[in-house]
């Protein structure tokens, strides 16, 4: 299991390297650095039922309650996101937003990441499926944070986030014992050839949904964010023309 475990590293570190992170310049506005924030809705949507759908496949009842515990350490954390959003874009996201075409990626990813919970899984497999999602949240979770934080330091802004700041980052420094205790228990298993091309083949799976997710967001990416910046300077012209006139 040890080479699973170093396969899960070396995939985040990879990750790490996608070009969608490029675009966290932290000499933007904070509202057009997360302008792709509501592309991601579908996915946050759907997460709170992934791990949910996993955990009751869980058969071993010491697996099954550390499964249970990790989940209910994620509760809420979805209303930070909806928050989050409406504080960004000024508007609250409608039911309607997830389905638009310009979600259809995150939908994809997101049905993918579904459907392997649904088919039959090992129990170590199962594990190994929650420290591949932990793997991809710590990288983006650690590139918005830190992106919150040098637009809150830099600017006179006063947007406070939850999802999308360190606020986030302290919740899910909350999971690295649930990941110590999942990790020590799977360095302990050897497994047999089968089982472990299996677990390859699904950190891939894992990893290859978040690519495509965040692949799609790219283009659509850089157009919000101009989108965002037309509005601030629209917004702002009125304003300037007011303070002239006084």
């Amino acid at each position: 299991m040890k080479a699973v475990l170093q396969h899960i590293s070396d995939c985040q570190a990879r990750f790490a390297e996608h070009r969608f992170f490029d675009e966290f310049r932290q000499e933007r506005p904070l509202e057009q650095a997360l302008a792709f924030a509501p592309r991601l809705a579908f996915w946050v949507m759907c997460f709170q039922d992934v791990l949910r759908l996993n955990a009751q496949r869980v058969q071993d009842p010491e697996l099954a309650m550390l499964m249970l515990r990790h989940r209910s350490e994620e509760r809420d954390h979805d209303n930070w996101f909806f928050e989050d959003v409406e504080t960004l874009t000024g508007t609250p996201l409608t039911v309607h937003t997830p389905w638009s075409r310009a979600h259809e990626t995150t939908r994809d990813a997101s049905f993918a990441l579904v459907s392997e919970v649904l088919r039959p899984m090992d129990d170590r497999l199962r594990m190994v499926f929650v420290l591949g999602l932990e793997a991809t949240s710590h990288v983006f979770f650690t590139r918005a944070s830190s992106l919150a934080q040098a637009a809150a330091a830099g600017s006179d802004s006063k947007l406070k986030l939850k999802y999308f700041s360190d606020h986030h980052m302290e919740a899910e420094e909350q999971h690295e014992v649930f990941e110590e205790q999942m990790e020590a228990y799977l360095r302990g298993i050897e497994l047999t050839p089968e089982l472990r091309e299996e677990a390859f083949q699904l950190v891939d799976r894992i990893f290859a949904a978040f690519d495509a997710m965040f692949e799609g967001m790219c283009g659509e990416q850089k157009v919000t964010a101009l989108r965002t910046e037309r509005r601030s300077r629209s917004a702002a012209q009125p304003r300037a023309r007011a303070a002239a006139g006084a």
